[in-house]
């Protein structure tokens, strides 16, 4: 298996073109940066020309163009061109150039979660970890509206900036099943998909929550223990992990993490 996926790797190497600093896609994007390689290619900063705004590039590898990931690729761009947020990369364009695919959206500058919590070691208190937490609701509850899931609401996947909250990332969107009939089949689907974000969710609440936690307190003891909450946040929290009755409705989400910021502000 090892020696398969290095065999993948030579491939890939040796049939796809990674540009660098300096060269100019359709005579519109110049590149400044390779952020790295996602999950089916190549992602770069780039300055657009004919505006000097900046902005994210994705590209499609050459060897995966006839695999499900070409598929991928088409799919994130469809859902990235239906959502219009601001607390959302906006999509700009699909295009050709080289034989490679592309498209380009909005470059949010900022840090992602994950470099804040890992990188920086910059600790939440609960109230802050519960603000973010609504931020994040708010711009799903806007994706849930627009018929679909975000998928993967991790904490790489959560951009800071200027106190603003920002969410990338749509490589893993679902649709939900659009139909006229409402029946069981059709709402088990829906609600399946709409915990999967109440999940996560819940999951990058408890990275904030741990960003304040004292590492020296015996652990192996499950989060309820380890961690003192006001009783609002633990019922949101379970709600959301599903520990609980799961949030059928992202709104009764919002509302009950807002009742527990307020708990907090009394």
């Amino acid at each position: 298996m090892r020696a398969f996926k290095m065999v993948g790797r030579i491939y890939r190497l040796l049939t796809d073109r990674r540009y660098k600093q300096g060269d100019l896609l359709v005579d519109k994007y110049q590149v400044e940066l390779a952020l790295g390689m996602g999950s089916y290619g190549m992602t770069y900063l780039c300055k657009n020309v004919e505006n000097e705004q900046m902005c994210v590039i994705k590209q499609m590898t050459k060897s995966k163009k006839q695999t499900v990931m070409h598929e991928q690729y088409k799919h994130e761009t469809q859902i990235l061109a239906q959502l219009d947020h601001p607390n959302i990369p906006t999509f700009y364009e699909r295009f050709v150039h080289g034989k490679y695919h592309f498209f380009s959206m909005e470059y949010i500058e900022g840090r992602n979660l994950e470099d804040v919590l890992f990188a920086d070691k910059l600790t939440f208190t609960e109230r802050e970890s519960l603000i973010l937490t609504r931020d994040l609701l708010t711009i799903v509850d806007y994706v849930h509206s627009m018929g679909m899931i975000h998928g993967d609401v991790r904490i790489p996947n959560v951009i800071l900036q200027n106190n603003q909250t920002y969410i990338i990332d749509f490589g893993l969107a679902e649709l939900f099943r659009q139909s006229t009939q409402i029946n069981k089949d059709n709402l088990k689907e829906k609600l399946g998909l709409l915990r999967e974000d109440y999940f996560d969710i819940g999951d990058l609440l408890l990275f904030l929550l741990y960003s304040n936690f004292d590492a020296n307190v015996k652990k192996g003891r499950s989060w309820t223990e380890e961690l003192t909450l006001h009783p609002r946040t633990t019922y949101c929290l379970k709600r959301l992990l599903s520990i609980g009755q799961p949030y059928s409705d992202t709104k009764a989400a919002l509302s009950d993490v807002n009742h527990a910021i307020a708990c907090l502000e009394e």
